[in-house]
């Protein structure tokens, strides 16, 4: 501090040396001219308290626009952190809604899917049910025609039996009445024949007896030879109208 600032002709500012060189540190910087000139100016006028005070204020009033800057920067920085953050929160609240939004269409769609699946089950368990009612009405009607079918095939194969053994019957019947006209005729010409036999028999008889003496016991005799030679011939005639109304 040899040298002493220079004052203005007004005595109202120090007119300092200015060197073109910066301070890089705070050693240089306070040995630079300037400083060593204000601190000299200060020391020789006594005004330490008053450089003090001004210098205070002054740094108090930097310190204050420093905390408003500061507070203002602050507060900016709070506003735009508040403000990203509200569009944070606003955009997780939309992408949450959307999201929702989406839940609730996929939901719906699944329930519609569901429904519409539902439906055409119903739909397809209706159209299985309507069919297999059908088939079974028409097994029904098949059963129904094939019994009827059935019943008129036994009918007729019994008309058709019964038929058969009604001719057969007949044809039996038709046999037995020929076999017995035959059998009646046999015993009809063997009938007659052994009368025509009893008779030439009976007649030579009664000639032999002719020709001979006649007793009184033998009339007798001849009468009933006569009477056994007439009753087969009695009976045959008797039993040839018999074989003419079979």
């Amino acid at each position: 501090m040899s040298n002493k600032p220079n004052l203005s002709k007004d005595g109202s500012f120090i007119d300092f040396k200015q060197s073109e060189s910066v301070p890089t540190s705070a050693k240089k910087f306070r040995q630079s001219p300037e400083i060593q000139g204000f601190y000299s100016f200060v020391y020789d006028n006594g005004l330490r308290i008053e450089a003090y005070e001004i210098l205070t204020r002054i740094l108090n009033q930097r310190k204050a626009v420093r905390a408003q800057e500061q507070a203002a920067a602050q507060a900016a920085a709070q506003a735009a952190q508040a403000a990203k953050l509200q569009a944070k929160l606003e955009a997780k609240a939309a992408a949450k809604a959307e999201k929702q939004a989406a839940r609730e269409r996929v939901r719906q769609e699944k329930e519609a899917k569901k429904l519409a699946e539902k439906a055409a089950k119903q739909a397809a368990r209706e159209a299985l049910r309507v069919k297999a009612n059908k088939e079974q009405e028409k097994k029904k009607l098949a059963q129904a025609a094939a019994k009827i079918k059935a019943q008129k095939k036994a009918e007729a194969q019994k008309e058709k039996k019964e038929a058969a053994k009604q001719k057969m019957k007949a044809l039996k019947a038709a046999k037995a009445q020929k076999m017995a006209a035959i059998k009646a005729k046999k015993t009809a010409e063997a009938a007659a024949k052994k009368a025509k036999a009893d008779k030439e028999k009976a007649a030579k008889a009664a000639k032999a007896k002719a020709s001979k003496p006649v007793k009184t016991a033998k009339p007798a005799k001849a009468v009933k030879a006569v009477k056994a030679v007439k009753k087969p011939a009695k009976k045959a005639a008797a039993k040839k109208p018999a074989k003419k109304k079979k």
